[in-house]
């Protein structure tokens, strides 16, 4: 290989040369830059051959290399990394197929929601000409209705009791209180049997809204709703045979001591968002970590029998608890129809 550089120069395999240098009591020293095209092995070579350099000009030199550095690598990266972050940007900004057309329905249905009554309550655009009429609770409820189809329908949009929809509800043939399976629903039920005509009662899962239902769950809860009366028996049949989780939970707290069954009810009310707490029997804390970590540390706590989860109870996460005979959860929901077992209590708060 012939290593002269002004050839290798012309011939454009090394490009311009730096030197920076400085002199201080007679001797300078400096840094000398050189661009290669060459190949790994030549690039090498040439550095070893810089370093025989004894002599510049009449002055005697000693060359030393300090680095061989490949910047198409760096080049590389920078670009690997900026295309990394397009790329994300990309994904973030853009829809996936089933995503736009969902998007497309979405938007489409909420065109479809209008204003109805002194109250401007969000209704289906039914809600008039339909003799069938439906209420739920709130505006995302009407939106997850038009999904499939339904029409008929009027939120109350709170505990208070327009009287509009109670006006609404006499020059109806047939009236449906769809609700959530919570306390709150319950307590609409109770103002709407009192003041307006119901004819039907429909309620979702326990623990669930109407507005986080799957279409086949909305089905099913709009299938099997029940007279009122009927409805209003099975409520009272099961406030006299089930005892609420409130009794329940009372119950476990007696066995604890006095002194910390307030800080279990209050950690309850002001966990942080995204922890779980521990408790052992005595109600005394254990642990306090993220809830991402409760399936892998909660192992090392063997004691815990009081459990306060800020998140979604799994399947996996219960099978777990179910194994450390833990007797008590209270978490904000849990998945789709996850099952639970007599074996522990769990309270949706």
């Amino acid at each position: 290989m012939d290593l002269d550089l002004r050839d290798l120069q012309k011939s454009g395999r090394i490009g311009r040369i730096e030197v920076d240098n400085e002199a201080k009591e007679g001797i300078s020293e400096g840094i000398i830059k050189i661009p290669s095209s060459l190949t790994r092995k030549e690039t090498a070579l040439l550095a070893a051959t810089v370093e025989t350099v004894t002599r510049v000009g009449p002055c005697e030199a000693e060359v030393k290399l300090l680095e061989i550095r490949d910047v198409r690598e760096t080049k590389r990266k920078k670009i690997i990394e900026r295309a990394a972050e397009l790329l994300k940007a990309w994904d973030q900004n853009s829809l996936e197929s089933s995503e736009i057309k969902e998007q497309i329905e979405t938007d489409i249905k909420l065109g479809e929601i209008i204003s109805w009554g002194p109250e401007n309550l969000p209704a289906g655009p039914d809600i008039d000409s339909n003799q069938e009429l439906i209420i739920v609770e709130g505006r995302a409820d009407i939106l997850n209705l038009l999904r499939i189809g339904v029409k008929n329908t009027v939120a109350v949009q709170g505990t208070q009791i327009p009287k509009s929809i109670i006006d609404l509800t006499h020059k109806k043939e047939s009236v449906t209180a769809f609700l959530d399976g919570d306390r709150g629903g319950t307590i609409i039920l109770n103002e709407l049997t009192q003041l307006a005509k119901i004819d039907y009662v429909a309620r979702a899962p326990e623990g669930y809204e109407v507005e986080e239902l799957t279409r086949k769950q909305l089905i099913k809860s709009l299938q099997n709703k029940k007279p009122l009366n009927n409805a209003q028996e099975s409520e009272s049949i099961k406030k006299k045979e089930t005892p609420s989780k409130e009794t329940l939970l009372d119950k476990l707290l007696k066995k604890a001591k006095a002194k910390n069954q307030e800080s279990f009810k209050m950690s309850i009310n002001t966990i942080e968002a995204g922890h779980s707490i521990g408790f052992n029997k005595n109600m005394e804390k254990l642990f306090d970590i993220s809830v991402g970590e409760v399936f892998e540390k909660i192992q090392d706590y063997k004691d815990t029998q009081f459990l306060i989860l800020d998140g979604i109870l799994s399947k996996r996460l219960l099978s777990n608890l179910l194994k450390m005979k833990i007797k008590f959860l209270a978490c904000k929901n849990k998945e789709q129809d996850l099952h639970i077992p007599d074996q522990i209590i769990v309270f949706y708060y």
